[in-house]
């Protein structure tokens, strides 16, 4: 009787999910466009984004968001809270370090902070920066090189990234 019990706990207890460590939250802040052209263009003001490149960097971003979250390597916190900062010192590659103070509002541990910088009308190069908060420092960084502007290309550029770059293992990339 008191082996059943003993065997019965066992079973019990060997099939009771195991408690999980807490996955790192992250943030993952919108893909910014680095337009290289504009810099040779002496005495011309900037051009705004191109509508078709700005909403590729929204599509890139969702697809990012996407990739992380299948990859249960972290939590994705939700940006909303701090959207209005995020759009006022955006660009982030340019906001000396405010993706930090950003990221400790929405209590992210890691931040995920992309650009794609154009250097013609078909020659980009996307890139993924993964910054520890509280190192206040990048450590990992990925980047790829496409010959294409097309959403397709934006895409795959991101889930090569990821796939490649980031993580020596698969996180699941949608084709």
């Amino acid at each position: 009787m008191i082996c059943n019990r003993i065997v019965a706990l066992t079973l019990t207890l060997m099939l009771l999910p195991v408690a999980a460590e807490a996955k790192p939250k992250a943030v993952i802040f919108p893909f910014d466009l680095i337009d290289q052209q504009q810099q040779f263009e002496i005495g011309l003001m900037p051009k705004e984004i191109d509508p078709e490149e700005k909403r590729r960097l929204g599509v890139i971003t969702e697809e990012l968001t996407k990739l992380i979250k299948k990859s249960g390597r972290y939590d994705v916190v939700d940006t909303a809270p701090i959207a209005d900062l995020i759009e006022e010192k955006s660009p982030m590659y340019k906001c000396n370090g405010c993706e930090d103070d950003l990221a400790k509002k929405v209590d992210a541990d890691i931040a995920f902070i992309g650009t794609v910088r154009k250097a013609s009308d078909v020659l980009f190069t996307v890139s993924i920066y993964i910054r520890d908060i509280t190192k206040e420092r990048v450590v990992k960084q990925g980047s790829s090189e496409i010959y294409g502007n097309t959403d397709a290309m934006w895409l795959r550029a991101v889930n090569y990234i990821v796939d490649r770059r980031l993580y020596k293992e698969k996180v699941g990339a949608s084709r």
